[in-house]
């Protein structure tokens, strides 16, 4: 009888073992899912479109040094990402920078439809959420930190405003035909088809969706195809010829754009080489950073590189709240935290790569961090779900 009971004891022992450690590793984890430590308050402001509604967080007992509004990318976001965004801004409000995020319009407690926007309308929401958060917070500095879509609105915005501080996009898509060639390419790829046969099949549905997302093709009717709503048909058909490459190069204000190396929604390399260019006659602090090992909205692609949560099995789930701001490349938000706080408070502080946050040029490490297009070596919102259609991927 003891014989037998010694193994269950020890097998016992260390699954209660296993379960400890597990417990203490998520603890860290799920506080970065709780704003309860920061003083949060509503915010709502008015478009010709809708009213939006939002929350500005503060760090509270302190003063925030700055103010980063958040831009969300594609779907139907509320203010915190349905949770996702909470690591990210506990993060910011650790680095006393505060932090505001709205619903989009149709979503939460916001009216109107974001369906019926076109790039321009949320550029100009954008700087409609600007002017509120100024109003309500008075002189300190106030920027924006966009996700992947927000790259086709943010740099419009900036460009028609000198209020922002300074402007972050993560994962920002530039040319919306490329992105989707791209986005479709890597889907492709990950059901084993050759080089080759990707080439063909996107080239295909590329002149398909020419025709078929053409302004010619609606005035005659022309039906969605199947699984996309009307209002999603429309919405591509509004912005299917989004190109930010001109606007990006009329950004003035300090600007970072950060990439993951491992990006399986925009092509990382050539969406930062283009912002590399433009930063050329840009701001003296603007940056460009692509962080090996990281996916589209910069966490660590060896656990969390799907192209839409969907794909993500419900461990990898568990493991994103366990983990919380551990859940991101390794230096990503210290970097843009630190950053953040470079440009915006008054004298010179020490650059990101001085204070070792990347390793420095003479390391031979991975060169993606650019200032002036000078080389430097070198990570949410996870993307949402989207019609199979290579016209339409999330961004």
């Amino acid at each position: 009888m003891n014989r037998l009971r010694k193994p269950f004891l020890c097998a016992a022992l260390l699954l209660g073992a296993v379960l400890l450690v597990t417990i203490l590793v998520a603890l860290p984890g799920l506080s970065d899912f709780d704003l309860a430590d920061h003083d949060q308050r509503e915010l709502n402001f008015t478009t010709p479109q809708a009213r939006l509604t939002g929350t500005l967080v503060r760090p509270k007992g302190r003063p925030a040094t700055t103010v980063a509004i958040l831009v969300h990318g594609d779907g139907a976001q509320d203010r915190f990402s349905d949770g996702g965004y909470l690591p990210l801004m506990n993060a910011l409000l650790e680095a006393d920078i505060a932090v505001y995020s709205w619903d989009k319009p149709g979503i939460g407690d916001s009216s109107g439809n974001w369906l019926d926007q076109s790039m321009e309308d949320r550029a100009n929401e954008a700087l409609a959420a600007l002017e509120a958060v100024a109003a309500e917070t008075g002189s300190i500095p106030i920027g924006f930190l966009g996700f992947s879509q927000a790259g086709w609105v943010l740099p419009d915005a900036v460009r028609r405003s000198d209020k922002a501080a300074f402007v972050v996009l993560v994962g920002a898509a530039i040319n919306w035909r490329r992105h989707g060639m791209y986005y479709t390419s890597r889907r492709l790829e990950a059901e084993g088809l050759d080089a080759a046969e990707i080439a063909a099949t996107v080239a295909a549905r590329q002149t398909r969706d020419d025709l078929l997302f053409s302004s010619q093709s609606v005035e005659a009717g022309t039906s969605p195809p199947d699984g996309m709503s009307a209002e999603r048909f429309s919405f591509i058909v509004r912005n299917r010829d989004a190109d930010a490459t001109a606007h990006i190069s009329e950004i003035r204000l300090p600007l970072l754009a950060l990439y993951g190396a491992e990006d399986l929604n925009v092509d990382p390399r050539a969406n930062a080489a283009l912002y590399r260019q433009a930063i050329e006659s840009g701001h003296q602090k603007s940056r460009v950073t692509v962080f090996p090992g990281a996916t589209h909205g910069l966490l660590r692609a060896s656990l969390f590189n799907y192209q839409l949560p969907s794909q993500m099995p419900a461990l990898t789930k568990a493991a994103f709240v366990a983990l919380g701001r551990r859940a991101y490349a390794p230096g990503a938000l210290q970097y843009l935290s630190d950053w953040i706080n470079d440009v915006t408070r008054e004298g010179e502080r020490q650059r990101p790569e001085a204070a070792g946050l990347l390793p420095s040029s003479e390391d031979g490490g991975y060169c993606g961090g650019l200032r002036r297009g000078v080389t430097a070596p070198s990570p949410s919102g996870l993307a949402v779900p989207a019609s199979g259609s290579l016209a339409s991927p999330p961004a």
